[in-house]
């Protein structure tokens, strides 16, 4: 058996709504935003203060045997996050690689 290399992205985003009034307004653009993400296979969470009126830190994950695959799927996701109703305030994008042994 060969060797198994497992690639994994992850984006963290820091998305602003600033015509949010309240949790209800943010929540609702952010569970679409969510919906959507996960409609394409994504592992997404909230990982930010749920707190905020205006602010939420999303972080959407993805794995795959290819490097390329990876980086491709990375690239859709950020689309949809640019093109949802919230402001990018911050984006943050790692491809981490993990061999496994055989034998």
């Amino acid at each position: 058996m060969d060797d198994v290399r497992v690639y994994t992205g992850t984006l963290i985003a820091d998305l602003v709504l600033s015509g949010a009034r309240s949790l209800k307004d943010r929540r609702a653009v952010q569970r679409a935003v969510i919906q959507r993400l996960k409609n394409q296979d994504f592992a997404v969470a909230q990982v930010g203060p749920a707190n905020l009126v205006q602010r939420v830190w999303l972080a959407v994950s993805v794995v795959s045997g290819k490097e390329s695959l990876v980086d491709g799927l990375l690239d859709g996701a950020e689309r949809m996050i640019f093109s949802s109703e919230f402001e990018v305030g911050d984006l943050k994008r790692d491809i981490a690689v993990e061999t496994f042994y055989s034998g």
